[in-house]
């Protein structure tokens, strides 16, 4: 996961990270990920894939879900780290269980000089490769479990806000007409979700938006404790609480720092960063509360015409 914000300190980077990926974790944030953009789990009720997710046993005791080490080190060719690594035994209609492995991560730059893809392919490579020895060997290839890789970019830019792009492999015919078996090449998948950071909650998206929306704003360090509940209450969320409002909590912490001590990027520099951060969260506030539009909320704020035009400009960005 890259920086969030240019005005944090390596320690918030980290902080930030930390908690981005306990709430990737958690079951009802998981839960819907799977449900919303995991082909193998459109036969199970997003209820039952949270309670798979919480440590649901079959009947030999063996969990049907586990989150694994998020490194893998391979001797000779590196080491890599993931957001989120984990596997999941999903019901199947007819009655048959498929494993998927999962990798979901947080990429807050759109650019960082390489396409996110092509991290993503290496990503694949070594999930299955993990699996050797465990799901399959040299005599037994078709013991391979299905990979994905999960993009979610919560701050893409607002013209790509809501899109969700799915790369997989797909079968052509070049001469002839034979078909090949898709449980023998269907084994990788990556999913790029593009959402933007300054969305608006009243604007529902046109399709997945019991996911894209809390994905905006519980994975957003500057929205306020009590639009996030009112996002946890509207979609139906009960137990995540908890690590939204350390989010918030983080978030006005940064604010205060910005304000109080300058960052490293100089006093004078952090006041100014510091009240730019206060003055778009209370922006937020009045029009998520009053419903108003941005020219009204600037208007009750009493901004300068300096002010309402950085505002203007941050708002269309």
């Amino acid at each position: 996961m890259e920086k969030v914000l240019d005005i944090t300190s390596n320690d918030h980077i980290i902080m930030i990270d930390k908690l981005c990926k306990r709430i990737l974790g958690h079951p009802e944030i998981l839960g819907r990920i799977i449900k919303g953009f995991i082909k193998e789990a459109e036969d199970v009720s997003l209820e039952e894939i949270i309670e798979l997710i919480k440590g649901k046993k079959d009947q030999e005791g063996n969990s049907y879900f586990q989150q694994l080490n998020n490194v893998i080190d391979i001797a000779h060719h590196g080491r890599v780290e993931f957001d989120y690594f984990c596997c999941i035994n999903l019901p199947q209609a007819d009655g048959t269980m498929k494993r998927i492995y999962l990798d979901v991560e947080i990429q807050n730059v759109e650019n960082p000089g390489y396409a996110p893809l092509t991290r993503g392919n290496d990503y694949l490579s070594r999930m299955i490769t993990s699996q050797n020895g465990k799901e399959y060997d040299y005599r037994n290839y078709d013991g391979m479990k299905k990979t994905y890789v999960i993009w979610i970019l919560p701050q893409a830019a607002k013209k790509r806000d809501g899109h969700v792009n799915r790369i997989n492999s797909k079968l052509e015919n070049v001469s002839g007409s034979t078909i090949e078996r898709l449980e023998s090449y269907d084994k990788s998948e990556q999913i790029m979700i593009y959402l933007n950071k300054d969305h608006d909650i009243k604007n529902k998206y046109e399709d997945s938006d019991w996911i894209k929306t809390p994905l905006v704003i519980f994975l957003n360090n500057t929205y306020d404790l009590l639009i996030k509940k009112e996002v946890m209450k509207e979609y139906g969320f009960e137990e995540i609480e908890k690590e939204v409002k350390k989010m918030c909590n983080l978030g006005e912490m940064i604010a205060r720092e910005n304000i109080e001590k300058g960052h490293s990027m100089g006093l004078e520099q952090g006041l100014v960063q510091g009240q730019k951060l206060e003055r778009i969260a209370s922006i937020k506030n009045l029009m998520k509360k009053m419903a108003i539009p941005l020219d009204k909320a600037m208007d009750l704020l009493d901004l300068s015409s300096i002010e309402k035009e950085e505002m203007k400009k941050h708002f269309q960005s």
